[in-house]
């Protein structure tokens, strides 16, 4: 199958290392030469650098089966060609979406002229993190060049269209993410920033990094809703390109004195939480509500991504499925072992069904298609025990 993949963010980045790992082949478009300077080699994947209308998509596309459509969430234009090229070709056009972040207390806007507006009847400096293209929308605020602290990409492009915009030079950050928490804090301190405007870019694109800091730092936030679409997770897509490899390694290691957090209060984590503290474990409850187990500290609050501090390993059972992808993403960029109680596809490791007896520990995991054959092997395996400590 010729697939190509029109990339340019970190999913797209991360489906063609999963394609070139399982020894598939695939080639990924990127629109700039930063786009394919990301792009590690990877066996398998070709990479066409340049933008490209939709007849020239469509030319390009000639004999391809399957077209993933991993760009920006707000390169609407860029997708609109796409899907027309999918159209003229008959390719099977797949739109990769990129999982949306929770953003308490923000205000939301539907574009940025309309934050400009909203930001006409504000005071206070602004860090605006909504990209070079969007600036000219915030030019109508009469003291935009006094109020307004643009963050772009250190391209000299960026640079041209802020001076010609009249932003001053000394408001002008030009740096290259992944911003931490950390950074975003100082940024904003330099700034004496009372707003930060930013675009619902997800955790890929930095956004809980941002709110976080935000929230630290006294900060409003002007957020600009992404445009609404249907399409698949990238979980989904993974799973439709590449066949799934079943079996999992079982892999013992000792916890005594190992600060593993539990986040969410509900059955699923209470129960964790108690295994883990048998197993010698020092365990955090991380949830505004429910019960810890005795021997765990338990922290009434909802979760933030200091509590990850220290851990070695973390599980995320809230019941609110956003809030699990977020500690995943955050656990995926610290290496911590991370496993997801309602997603398979975001664990890096697995919680099985434990049953002890006999001097011995004995975990059970499936692929997570049958959850109750996992149960009935882990009964079958604990009358085993039993018999053997008689």
């Amino acid at each position: 199958m010729k697939r190509v993949i029109f990339a340019g963010t970190s999913e797209g980045r991360t489906l063609c290392e999963q394609l070139s790992q399982a020894g598939l082949e695939a080639t990924v478009c990127v629109a700039t030469e930063y786009g394919r300077a990301v792009l590690p080699e990877m066996p398998g994947i070709t990479v066409h650098t340049g933008r490209m209308t939709a007849q020239q998509m469509a030319d390009f596309l000639c004999d391809t089966e399957l077209v993933v459509d991993a760009t920006h969430p707000y390169a609407v234009e860029v997708s609109d060609n796409i899907r027309q090229a999918c159209a003229a070709t008959n390719c099977q056009y797949i739109r990769l979406l990129r999982p949306k972040t929770q953003a308490e207390g923000a205000v939301r806007v539907s574009s940025a002229a309309e934050a400009a507006e909203f930001l006409a009847g504000t005071e206070g400096a602004v860090l605006l993190t909504v990209g070079s293209k969007e600036l000219h929308a915030f030019t109508n605020l009469p003291d935009y060049q006094e109020r307004l602290w643009p963050r772009v990409l250190p391209a000299a492009a960026s640079m041209e269209i802020c001076k010609k915009l009249g932003f001053p030079a000394a408001h002008i950050i030009m740096m290259q993410g992944p911003f931490s928490e950390e950074l975003n804090i100082a940024l904003l301190h330099t700034c004496g920033a009372k707003w930060l405007v930013t675009k619902d870019t997800g955790a890929a694109g930095g956004l809980p990094e941002k709110l976080a800091a935000a929230e630290k730092c006294g900060c409003r936030v002007v957020l600009i809703d992404r445009p609404q679409e249907e399409g698949m997770t990238p979980e989904a897509v993974r799973d439709l390109l590449i066949p799934r490899k079943a079996l999992r390694f079982p892999l013992f290691v000792d916890l005594t004195g190992k600060k593993c957090v539990v986040i969410g209060g509900g059955n699923i984590g209470a129960h964790r939480a108690e295994v883990l503290l048998r197993y010698g474990a020092e365990v955090v409850l991380v949830s505004p509500d429910g019960e810890a187990p005795e021997g765990a500290r338990h922290v009434k609050r909802k979760f933030r991504p200091d509590d990850l501090d220290g851990a070695f390993l973390v599980t995320a059972a809230t019941d609110d499925r956003q809030v699990n992808h977020t500690i995943y993403t955050f656990c995926r960029k610290r290496n911590i072992f991370i496993s997801t109680a309602d997603n398979r596809d975001e664990c890096t490791f697995f919680f099985p069904a434990v049953r002890t007896g006999a001097d011995l520990s004995v975990g059970v995991v499936s692929d997570g298609s049958d959850h109750k054959k996992t149960a009935r092997v882990a009964r079958a395996i604990e009358g085993i025990l039993r018999e053997e400590s008689r």
